[in-house]
């Protein structure tokens, strides 16, 4: 019964305008650079981690969002509305928002995506669906 009762509230939490159907990764640039596209290689030899984590990854490069990697309608109008809070600078930065929208890390260069994982299995949220999935 319990389970059920929080299954209702996670899914009643996740409908509401005020959280994401996934956590995501928007990388940001003025250009498309050889760092952008090596950060992108080493995520998408991790895809299957990606979707685990109900990860989105975007890029941002010269004011266009492009989705890259397990992306959905409602992350990609959630970056689009938003992607005048990810500065673009000449250097790659990667920024991971949680399911509450909130900004959970800013990471500046590449970054491996172990780091990245590591860091969302500290979100409260993910802690409460690995002790789901646990049951």
């Amino acid at each position: 019964m319990k389970f059920f009762i929080g299954f209702i509230l996670f899914n009643f939490m996740m409908s509401s305008q005020g959280f994401n159907d996934k956590r995501i990764l928007v990388l940001t640039a003025k250009e498309m650079t050889s760092e952008v596209t090596e950060q992108l290689d080493r995520l998408q030899k991790n895809s299957l981690e990606v979707q685990k984590y109900r990860l989105a990854v975007f890029t941002l490069i010269n004011g266009k969002v492009k989705a890259i990697i397990n992306s959905s309608d409602k992350s990609l109008e959630f970056v689009t509305k938003n992607k005048d809070d990810f500065t673009e600078t000449s250097t790659l930065t990667l920024y991971l928002i949680g399911l509450d929208q909130g900004l959970k890390n800013t990471f500046k260069g590449l970054e491996n995506p172990q780091q990245i994982f590591k860091q969302i299995d500290n979100m409260p949220m993910r802690q409460a669906e690995i002790r789901r999935n646990r049951e």
